[in-house]
């Protein structure tokens, strides 16, 4: 029972196999799961093939009938090489123009992709499931992403320039400055160097930080004292330093990397 209900889920997108491998036999089942689909939809399809074929020609014993027993019209010669044209086009006509052809001529060509990269140790799930599986979670992690995102801004309030403080002020003393933004930095990251035209710096870990003008994220900055070999440094002036005020109580809001 178990393997049989492992070449059912074999099915599922591959992802999810490590998860149901705890208790089925996937993996090992992953080639006959493949080879199960390709007879199944070789059969279904070969009892469907023989519908179509035979109700097409009777389709086309009715249409030459009429026409053998109307008036006379032009063509009647060549009308008669339509039947056999038809018939030569036949399993064509219903692999792919056909719901019922189409849908096993998918889990022939699946089931064969599936057999022959489980054989290479490269196990796959149905490549309709996985597709409809990335789409669904992409769509709801981009949706997640977005959410978050307007919830944020809504603490951080209007978009400002940044803000340079000490690093005493925040609460960091081995840090020279600490540049407050209002909107996250996608590129600053820690230990990025910050390239000015008068230092360098080396980025700590940035957080997140409540200020009376909302949340802002926290970049601390090191003065480098020997000057380094930069593959990519990130050029940036800083801002004019701010009057010290009292520090934000407590000083770390929401801190962390």
């Amino acid at each position: 029972m178990k393997w049989a209900a492992a070449l059912v889920a074999g099915l599922a997108p591959h992802r999810y196999g490590p998860s149901i491998e705890t208790h089925l036999p996937v993996r090992s089942a992953a080639a006959w799961s493949g080879i199960a689909t390709l007879l199944a939809g070789f059969f279904y399809g070969f009892g469907g093939f023989m519908q179509f074929a035979t109700q097409l020609a009777d389709a086309n014993n009715t249409w030459m009938l009429a026409r053998l027993t109307g008036p006379p019209a032009a063509g009647d010669a060549a009308a008669g090489l339509v039947p056999y044209g038809v018939s030569v086009l036949t399993l064509f006509l219903y692999l792919f123009f056909t719901p019922r052809g189409l849908f096993c001529t998918y889990l022939v060509a699946s089931g064969a992709v599936r057999a022959i990269s489980a054989y290479a140790d490269d196990p796959r799930g149905d490549f309709i499931l996985s597709a409809i599986d990335w789409t669904t979670v992409t769509l709801f992690e981009r949706n997640r992403q977005e959410r978050r995102q307007i919830a944020r801004e809504r603490l951080e309030g209007e978009e400002r320039p940044d803000v340079l403080q000490t690093g005493e002020w925040a609460g960091l003393p081995d840090m020279d400055y600490v540049v407050l933004a209002s909107r996250p930095k996608p590129e600053w990251e820690t230990d990025a160097i910050i390239l000015t035209s008068s230092d360098w710096y080396r980025l700590g870990i940035p957080f997140d930080i409540q200020t009376p003008a909302g949340l802002r994220t926290a970049y601390p900055l090191k003065k480098m004292d020997a000057v380094e070999v930069v593959r990519r440094g990130i050029q940036y002036e800083l801002p004019r330093l701010q009057p010290q005020r009292k520090s934000p109580t407590p000083p770390f809001g929401n801190a962390g990397p």
